[in-house]
This record gives structure tokens, sequence and C-alpha cells, in this order.
């Protein structure tokens, strides 16, 4: 009896949770393993189905690292359990992605999970029609509604879409270093894909990200530049979380991780961690323990005077963008020693040291509180606070100069050019392998924003560090110790 009446709730709860829904269908001889990322996507799709019930459209973009179970949850699970829950509807689906033959099975596979008993248990008599022999077009038995499955530019004329999922968009490389690949794709999701929409729909646009510019670039892009492209909500998850713990250990081992990193080298930032950087920066040079040294202890940092310099992210277009900038605080000082070239002449070196940093994503409320907070901790050691203080952030100066008076000294900071230029001094000390970093959560950040310099979506590392820089009032060059 008991068995029968837990049976029983495990139905009810897979006719409208769907990570209950693939908990109870589940028939792999393996296990189904659940981790952070399968619950919160599984989540938002639920929210995504309660609002197309309502009449109203839901858009997701979902960036997950390759072996992590995308494709099983929005391809496969997802497809067999909207057509369940929401049969009374004659919903129509269409499944696409880089190629024909990948969504050929993902359909091949919703159909074999429509026919599993334990799927009739659930949602009995929704079926594959009865002679229905395609796996790209085909009918829920009694249902006017239509499952398409087609390859990005494939023929999907006369398709509608209540729910369109659109998984794996580029398949290697190549495609995603090819502009004209990348402009086709997104043709093909605007005018194919976009268009087939029902008026209540759903939106699924589910990829590891490849490139900056890719689709999931793209539609970011457009949401930021139109007020009425569709609504996009963006669900990223990289493979290593700021405190350094890993997305899926449940599956794969801290080693596995390891060895995708070092197997990835550059492209781990996009393929693992979910967040592409631009390839053709190379204004730094950013090799670990060549041009940047990552220390361990504190100790391995000179004495003497320090700074703390701040880039500031308030305004609403930086706040409510997609992938938005953050607030930056950064803790350091500038070395220098001298090198005898010969005939007196001695050539000035100077190092970097960050051993500190801080940062938000905040309103400016919040943001001025954790800049008060570093300050006075800052204060007890006698570290000013530089802040930016023109254009947008000269109110920003003010407001802080005011609420940090008593606790720290607040300088201003002007450095003059746009942000290539007040980064250009730092490049000489990148390239002679003068930088030095305290080792934190924070430092791949800083790392991947230097690497795609000037041309990536972000540079709020860059800016502090050339704000220390330059309150040392270092000047590369030859120096005549006579003059």
């Amino acid at each position: 009896m008991k068995k029968a009446i837990l049976k029983d709730a495990q139905r009810a709860a897979a006719k409208r949770s769907l990570l209950d829904f693939i908990c109870y269908v589940w028939d792999r001889p393996e296990p189904f393993i659940v981790g952070q990322h399968t619950i919160a996507i599984c989540e938002a799709i639920d929210k995504a189905v309660e609002a197309y019930e309502r009449g109203e459209s839901a858009f997701y973009r979902i960036m997950v690292p390759y072996r992590h179970g995308k494709s099983l949850i929005a391809s496969l699970m997802f497809p067999a359990y909207f057509l369940g829950r929401c049969a009374g509807r004659n919903p129509d689906l269409i499944l696409s992605g880089y190629g024909f033959q990948l969504v050929e099975s993902f359909s091949k596979d919703v159909q074999r999970i429509l026919n599993s008993p334990a799927y009739q248990e659930v949602f009995p008599g929704v079926f594959p029609a009865r002679g229905s022999s395609s796996s790209n077009r085909w009918q829920v038995e009694g249902s006017t509604g239509r499952v398409v499955a087609q390859g990005l530019g494939g023929a999907i004329t006369g398709s509608g879409g209540d729910a369109i999922v659109v998984d794996d968009f580029i398949k290697s490389r190549s495609e995603a270093r090819s502009e004209t690949f990348r402009r086709n794709i997104w043709e093909c999701f605007q005018n194919d894909i976009m268009t087939r929409r029902a008026p209540a729909s759903i939106v699924l646009v589910v990829a590891t990200p490849w490139h900056i510019a890719d689709l999931h670039g793209m539609i970011a892009a457009q949401m930021e530049k139109d007020p009425n492209f569709p609504r996009f909500e963006t669900l990223r998850f990289g493979a290593t979380a700021p405190d350094g713990s890993r997305l899926f250990p449940e599956r794969f081992s801290e080693q596995w991780y390891l060895e995708q990193y070092a197997t990835l080298g550059k492209f781990a930032s996009a393929m693992l961690d979910c967040n592409p950087v631009q390839e053709g920066g190379n204004r730094f040079q950013c090799e670990i323990g060549k041009n940047i040294h990552i220390h361990d202890s504190l100790a391995d940092f000179p004495q003497g005077r320090y700074v703390r310099a701040w880039d500031l992210a308030s305004s609403s277009k930086e706040r409510d963008k997609d992938d938005p900038d953050e607030t930056v605080g950064l803790l350091g000082t500038v070395t220098t020693d001298y090198q005898d070239i010969g005939g007196g002449a001695r050539v000035k070196r100077q190092s970097l040291w960050i051993k500190d940093c801080v940062a938000c994503h905040s309103e400016a409320p919040a943001r001025n509180a954790l800049i008060q907070r570093t300050a006075a901790k800052d204060g007890q050691s006698g570290i000013p606070q530089y802040i930016e203080a023109f254009g947008a952030y000269k109110d920003a100066y003010t407001t802080l100069r005011d609420l940090l008076k008593g606790i720290c000294v607040v300088r201003q900071s002007r450095l003059p050019g746009d942000k290539s230029a007040k980064a250009s001094p730092l490049e000489p000390i990148f390239e002679a392998g003068n930088v030095h970093i305290m080792r934190g959560a924070w430092n791949k950040a800083f790392i991947d924003q230097f690497r795609a310099f000037p041309d990536g979506a972000h540079d709020d590392y860059v800016d502090p560090a050339a704000i220390v820089f330059d309150a040392f009032k270092v000047r590369s060059g030859v120096v005549d110790p006579n003059a």
C-alpha cells in the first residue's frame, strides 16, 4: 500500500515538474545524476511552461559546459514533457541545431520516450501517431500539432513553434572563428526560427558558447540594441565557481576538470567557464609563470606604500546588460629597480604588484557601502583610495569623497585618453614578466580581461590596474644617473 501511495505521488509530481518527470521516466542503465545546474535549468523550464499555459512567452539562453547534460534536459526530456503536459493545446514543437543528424537523433529519442511504459503512466495516450515513420516530421496521436526536427538553415517553412529548442548551434572551433558562418547562424535564427513562433511560445537556446559573437552573443547584443527584441533570460553555468568549487562534482572528479582545463588551454574560458573572450586581443602577454606570477603568500609582496584603485560600474546601462560590468577595487603597488646597460646608464624596470581585490555587481548604494567597508579596513594602514573623477563618474567621486571623509585619503584619478591609451603603460610590464598577483578567485577574470583587451567585453580589472600604476608616477625608459 505504501509503495502504491508513493508511486501515485511520484506520478503526480512528474506531471507538474520537469525534474520529477525525468526521474520518473528514466530508463537507462546508468543512474540519472542531478547537479546544481540540473535543478536550476529544470526550474527555469517549469517557469517557462507555466508562462506558456497563461498565454505568455518565455525566452532563455542556457549556457553549460560540454558533457554536463544540457541536451538531455532541453532536447530530449523537455520536448517529451511539453507534449504530454500541454497535449490539450495541440502544441507544435521545433527542434533545431547545427546539423540535421543531430536534431534527428533528438527527435527519435523523444519518440522513444513517448512510447515508454513509464511515460504512458504519466501522460497516457500521448504517443507518436500510428503509421508515422518519419523522425523529422511527425505528430502525436490525435493532435493537430507537429514535431519538426531540422538543422539550422533547413526547411521549416509552414511549421509553427509553441516550443522551439535550438541546441548546439556550432559544432567546431573553425566554424566559431568564421564570421561568415556566425552571421549565417544569426540570420537563420532571425528569419527561420523566430518567425515560426506561436503567439505564446517558449524559445530555448541551449549551447556551450564558443565565441563572444556567436548566437548567444548576438542575442545579447540585439537585446541591448533594440528594446523590442524578445527578452531572453540567461542561465550561465561555468565549470568553476568564484570560490573554486566545481559545477558537477556528482559526475566529474577534480582530476577530470584539471585535465579538461589543461587540454583546452586558452579555449577553456569559453568551453568550460562559458565566458568566451576575444581571441585576438594580444595587447598583453598573459602567460602564467612567465608574464604573470601568482603568489600564495603575502610575505612575497614588497613592503611600502600601497594604493587602492577603483573602477566603478553604476550606470543602468552597465548594470542591466546581460553580462554586466563589475565595480572592482585593486590594492597594489609598484616597485622600481635598475639594470645597468653600460656607459654609466641604467634602465628603469618596474613591477606591478596586486595583493587584494574586491568586486561586486551592485547599484550605487550597495557599491558605495562596499567601498566604505573596504576603505575603513585599508585606512587602518593609511592606504589611499583612488577613484575616477571624470565624465559620468564625477558625481560618484564627489559622493564617495564625502562618504569616506575621516576614514581615509581619497584621491582623484584622471587618466588621459581612451581605455587603450590608459592601459598602454602596462604593456612593457607584462612583456617583461613583472606582474605579480596574490592567488584568489578573482585571478581568472583579471587574466582573461587583460588577455582579451581591448576587444573583450569587459575591462573592469584593466582600468584599476592602470590607475595603480599611474598613482606611483612611474615612467619607463633609460635613466642617466648623472642627470
